[in-house]
């Protein structure tokens, strides 16, 4: 097994380079090659990743977050070879999803004895971006901000917390319109998530249902609410039993679109990369995914269509 492994140094308190020491030689034990590799600036995992797969790399793995994952998955598109996660980001959200260990070593053991499968992605623009996990437009996009602009002292779900309350004080909803497939909503909202998989934020199960091979999006809105009634129903979240508030509004389906009445910044797998307006579709089974063999039970249907050509 001959493995690209592209380092994030700067992911999650610059916690890459460290894990990428933990976990290759785990995976030299178990027979595997690697070959690493480090990022310098953004989209560089993804020119990473297409040049490994010319090169004929039999995997390529991100030691890093969710952006590092996505970047990577979108260099391997089309290519047929899988890519994966060794987890060393802020949130570390999609190894939550994939029943991976977050600690490196360990994740590194269960993919020596995993297989490739494969996943939905949520085409962004016409495929002008890719996303793996989740995308927002609102309160946590305004909140990554503030989480990207100050040094990495804290990680995962500490440092969204702090951000969090920071954000309260000038709590604000944006106007915007949304379509989900026949439906549509106009009106403020705290934030709009469009899911792929179900948590962001180190472990805030946003979007409960979604699974990431049904070939659809969840979009959850939260509606205007004061600042105490937020307070109140932040452990909703967490626990993924915010659906049923009043203020909270969903849909599934194949495409979801939002506008607002100005450019607002969109948050995509952790990064702000875009701006409204924003146009998703749900490409099924398109990326091909190296998962641990014993996954999560939200990854069923993975494991259903997994192959190891």
């Amino acid at each position: 097994m001959r493995l690209a492994l592209i380092v994030n140094p700067n992911s999650g308190r610059r916690r890459g380079i460290a894990a990428a020491e933990k976990a290759e030689p785990v995976l030299r034990a178990a027979g595997w090659e690697v070959d690493r590799q480090y990022t310098e600036r953004p989209g560089d995992a993804t020119r990473i990743a297409r040049e490994a797969a010319a090169e004929g790399f039999d995997a390529v793995f991100a030691c890093g977050g969710d952006g590092s994952l996505s970047q990577t998955l979108t260099g391997l598109l089309d290519t047929g070879i899988p890519g994966g996660i060794i987890p060393a980001g802020t949130g570390n959200d999609f190894a939550r999803t994939l029943g991976l260990s977050l600690d490196p070593a360990r994740a590194a053991a269960e993919l020596t004895r995993g297989r490739p499968g494969l996943i939905d992605l949520l085409q962004v623009n016409d495929g002008a971006l890719w996303c793996v996990n989740v995308a927002g437009v609102g309160f946590d996009a305004r909140i990554c901000e503030r989480i990207n602009r100050r040094p990495r002292v804290m990680a995962g779900t500490t440092a969204y917390l702090i951000a969090l309350v920071q954000e309260l004080v000038d709590l604000r909803p944006t106007e915007v319109s949304i379509r989900v497939d026949g439906a549509s909503w106009e009106g403020p909202a705290l934030l709009v998530a469009v899911a792929n998989a179900q948590s962001y934020g180190g472990g805030m199960r946003i979007a409960p249902k979604a699974d990431i091979a049904d070939g659809l999006l969840d979009v959850i809105v939260v509606q205007r609410i004061s600042r105490l009634a937020f307070i109140r129903s932040f452990p909703r979240v967490m626990k993924g039993t915010h659906l049923t508030h009043p203020a909270v509004l969903s849909w599934r389906g194949r495409e979801a679109t939002i506008e607002t009445s100005s450019p607002s910044p969109a948050l995509i797998d952790g990064d702000i990369q875009a701006e409204t307006p924003l146009i998703f579709r749900v490409s099924p089974g398109r990326a091909r995914l190296w998962m641990p063999r014993k996954a999560s039970p939200l990854i069923r249907t993975v494991s259903a269509k997994s192959n190891t050509k």
